[in-house]
């Protein structure tokens, strides 16, 4: 985006690119929030659509789509074992885990609760955001970390529908926070945690759900970089 006037074309192609945007950040978010249902697991399989010329990215997808398609109730549950294993920390003491928070994978002890925490809780605020109270895990929990990068794509759509030059400082404003969030928290463990998941469990859903994340990541941080340039 640019201080000049969007021609309508240019306009049009930003709104889809944002809206397309919110709606992956929105469903990695819910894939890393809690377990896979029936409905999610519907909604991976049948209707998710998502095209990219980047065939590590289509990989992912492809493999996800497969293990849910007309996946049954042992397979969910298994699913959800695993997610409770990894995620939590239930099960053996000897398994391998990939605890989904920032502040384990950035502070010194390795532990909740740390100075990453303090720190997405005051961008949050800054933006006048609140996590949603009915989720009980942390801010610095990646499935919120990936709900607040939705949110910020879907104020910029908003804004880039005013149609108005403060609409558009506004969407910048929101993208360039997109940026700063990406680089300041996500990318500071992001490849990290992925990579404990697929240590974690030779699941080919959370494996490739692992691989789709933080390779969106990376191409949504290229993307915003050009729209910036």
């Amino acid at each position: 985006m640019s201080e000049t006037t969007l021609d309508a074309a240019t306009r049009t192609a930003l709104i889809e690119t944002m809206v397309n945007r919110a709606n992956v950040y929105s469903l990695l978010s819910r894939c890393w929030q809690s377990e896979v249902d029936t409905a999610l697991a519907d909604e991976l399989s049948t209707t998710f659509v998502f095209e990219s010329d980047n065939e590590t990215l289509n990989g992912a997808v492809a493999a996800i789509k497969e293990t849910l398609q007309g996946i049954d109730e042992a397979a969910l549950e298994q699913l959800a074992v695993t997610f409770d294993r990894v995620f939590f920390g239930m099960g053996p003491l000897t398994a391998r885990h990939a605890f989904p928070y920032e502040s384990v994978y950035t502070s010194d002890r390795g532990i909740m609760m740390q100075e990453a925490f303090g720190q997405v809780v005051s961008v949050y605020r800054q933006e006048r955001l609140a996590k949603d109270e009915s989720f009980k895990e942390p801010e610095d929990h990646l499935a919120v970390e990936l709900a607040f990068m939705a949110t910020l794509a879907q104020r910029a759509q908003t804004f880039l529908k005013a149609d108005t030059a403060e609409g558009d400082d506004a969407a910048t404003a929101a993208v360039e926070q997109s940026q700063r969030f990406l680089a300041d928290h996500l990318f500071s463990w992001i490849d990290r945690f992925c990579e404990d998941v697929r240590r974690a469990t030779d699941d080919a859903f959370y494996s490739s759900l692992a691989t789709f994340t933080e390779t969106f990541l990376r191409e949504d941080a290229a993307l915003l970089a050009e729209m910036t340039a």
